[in-house]
């Protein structure tokens, strides 16, 4: 499938908005604060303008777009806010009725746009543009960790363990790489060497797994999690067409 360059650039200013440039400390903020969700507004509309403006010539449908984009966020964070900060599967929730106003702003006032310039080039000429690996990769690091870290798919608190004497983002890190790992893999069609990644990780895991007190809750819980991570690449590579089904 071929992503839409309008829609890509929306999705690229709302990553960017809403995971780059929101800390976590402003995300639990801006829940009391209206003051900080504002805060968070107008740094997403920043994004969404220099994103939006520096990739598409301009028309009146592409200040529809970025007005509509910017307010409608606000209007969702400010509901969700208000009424369910609280509410342990929100986050997932939370992203998808985001991406679903996205695409319906797209399909109202998109459709007819042009990317510019660099951007342009990129999504019209080249089978696998470099806008949009960097999008996949944005996609694949903060905005999949915080999934897994939420539990909204699969709770995996229960059975993680912080307090092993593990270096702090240890995990994290070894996350990012291992995603970005795969998802190169996966560009250049190298499917079997993602096995060579869950060995090496295993491998790496194998000691802390066999020797835990609780080792059949553990072994889960990297297992989940692990897959979790691959099944997450493969999802976003194919939904930016990044490689063919």
């Amino acid at each position: 499938m071929n992503i839409h360059p309008v829609f890509a650039l929306l999705l690229l200013g709302h990553v960017l908005g809403d995971f780059y440039l929101q800390s976590d400390d402003m995300a639990e903020k801006k829940k009391p604060s209206l003051k900080w969700l504002i805060m968070h507004g107008i740094i997403y509309a920043a994004c969404m303008a220099a994103v939006l403006f520096g990739g598409i010539e301009y028309s009146c449908n592409l200040l529809w777009v970025f007005l509509a984009a910017s307010i409608l966020h606000l209007a969702v964070d400010f509901f969700k806010c208000k009424w369910f900060a609280e509410h342990k599967k929100i986050f997932s929730i939370d992203q998808l009725i985001h991406i679903a106003i996205l695409a319906l702003i797209w399909f109202a006032w998109g459709q007819d746009l042009t990317a510019r310039g660099f951007v342009g080039y990129q999504l019209a000429h080249l089978p696998k543009s470099l806008l949009l690996i960097v999008l996949g990769l944005l996609c694949i690091w903060r905005p999949i960790g915080s999934l897994i870290k939420h539990g909204d798919i699969w709770d995996l608190s229960k059975n993680g363990d912080e307090s092993d004497g593990t270096q702090k983002g240890a995990g994290k890190m070894i996350g990012y790489l291992e995603r970005t790992i795969v998802l190169f893999l996966l560009l250049y069609g190298q499917y079997g060497a993602i096995s060579f990644v869950i060995a090496a990780k295993s491998v790496i895991r194998f000691p802390e797994i066999s020797q835990a007190n609780q080792k059949r809750a553990l072994a889960e819980y990297y297992l989940i999690g692990t897959l979790l991570s691959m099944t997450s690449v493969f999802v976003i590579a194919v939904l930016l067409g990044l490689i063919k089904t």
